[in-house]
């Protein structure tokens, strides 16, 4: 398997590894474009549609590449003995308590203090809490009707599965290879704050859901006797908890001791961002170690796994697009939300969560619990998920950016 995982590498490594692309200005110094500019980018970009095609594929092979290279790295350590399976199990709890919730508190903070709390900025939690409902009715039923009941291991890791895409780290990889030097300025940044916030809506139901999906529904301890109990249940876990303050702190003149020319607690603020960085090279390596370090039992003979698979792939890459283009232009006909035409980069932004694999994180849920066959099993179905990603994901992108007019 770590021979695989190196040679997935290798082909992945020619886009992953594109010279870095010059930083815009600052928001606040970028000059609008006019909707005459606008109709001139979009004029270009339909004399220019053969060769579209192309730039998404190698955006979409790059992203993906670039994680498959992480995890490579990641892989050769564990099969040198440089990293041990209780060091990947250490560093599950470290990504868990340090490095995400660090990752998600600068993402806000950031976010706020560029944009402030715009109303479609303040939706992006509940459109999240919307997309995984979608998924994860539409998970149980694949489950319930085309997994062996008598394997609960492996009906669950496709609920966990389907259910929860990687909303963060992928999804801003695609908009920084597609987007960073657009003639429109302002669609990076706006991409980019779309996901803070959106991520402080899947990050509690991630931790709550998630756990309660492998618990086989059974909500660990006694149930709250009050909402305000299950109330503080949702956010005790640290990313959950980081969303929030850093929500406190940023909707506050608290931000000013943080961000921003002269900020008296600004090298405090940049040593998070040092922990924020970690977090995804971290992941990483918790992926490959739990892949190359699961153990004997890891091995186990799991006739259904390919299958499970193959469903997985296509929950995530055809049936829960669908449900959510569907969903999308349900709510649009009734009213209740803008036409692509109105907010192209709304529905562009929400089409591709709809559209992304499998969370990373879900492996490091499987380490917290002190499970390593399990997650060296999900660890071995994430490669094979994201290895076959960059095909679908390029045909959906490219669906979306015609579609929306970007």
């Amino acid at each position: 398997m770590a021979r695989f995982v190196v040679a997935a590498a290798v082909l992945a490594s020619s886009a992953a590894f594109q010279p870095a692309r010059p930083r815009l200005a600052p928001p606040m110094q970028r000059r609008s474009v006019t909707d005459r500019q606008r109709s001139l980018c979009r004029l270009r970009a339909g004399a220019a549609a053969p060769a579209a095609g192309s730039v998404v594929f190698r955006a979409a092979v790059g992203a993906v590449g670039q994680l498959v290279v992480t995890t490579a790295v990641g892989a050769l350590t564990v099969k040198k003995g440089v990293v041990t399976p209780d060091q990947i199990t250490a560093l599950a709890r470290v990504i868990y308590n340090l490095f995400l919730p660090c990752f998600l508190f600068c993402s806000v903070v950031k976010t706020v203090t560029t944009y402030g709390l715009e109303p479609t900025l303040l939706l992006m939690p509940v459109f999240a809490a919307a997309q995984i409902v979608v998924a994860h009715v539409a998970s149980r039923l694949v489950a319930s009707v085309a997994v062996d009941p008598t394997d609960e291991d492996g009906a669950k890791q496709l609920l966990l599965s389907g259910t929860f895409n990687n909303p963060g780290v992928l999804p801003l990889l695609f908009f920084d290879a597609l987007f960073r030097n657009h003639a429109d300025p302002a669609l990076y940044p706006r991409l980019v704050a779309s996901t803070s916030f959106y991520l402080m809506g899947f990050t509690p139901l991630y931790w709550s859901l998630g756990n309660r999906i492998l618990d086989g529904g059974d909500a660990a301890g006694a149930k709250p006797s009050s909402l305000a109990e299950a109330a503080a249940r949702v956010a005790r876990p640290p990313p959950v908890l980081a969303s929030l303050v850093a929500l406190g702190v940023a909707a506050t003149p608290l931000a000013t001791l943080l961000v921003g020319d002269g900020a008296p607690l600004a090298t405090a603020f940049r040593a998070l961002e040092r922990f924020a960085g970690a977090y995804l090279p971290s992941a990483s390596l918790v992926l490959a170690g739990s892949l190359i370090s699961g153990g004997p039992a890891a091995e186990d003979a799991d006739a259904g796994f390919p299958r499970r698979v193959a469903l997985i792939c296509l929950l995530k890459y055809a049936a829960i697009p669908a449900l959510g283009f569907a969903s999308l232009a349900g709510l649009e006909a009734v009213g209740l939300f803008p036409s692509a035409k109105a907010r192209p980069l709304l529905w562009f932004f929400l089409l591709t969560q709809f559209a992304m694999p499998p969370a990373q994180n879900t492996v490091v849920m499987y380490q917290l619990r002190d499970a390593p066959r399990l997650a060296a099993k999900q660890a071995k179905a994430l490669l094979v998920i994201y290895a076959v990603a960059a095909v679908p994901l390029s045909f959906l992108f490219q669906l979306y950016l015609t579609y929306c007019g970007l």
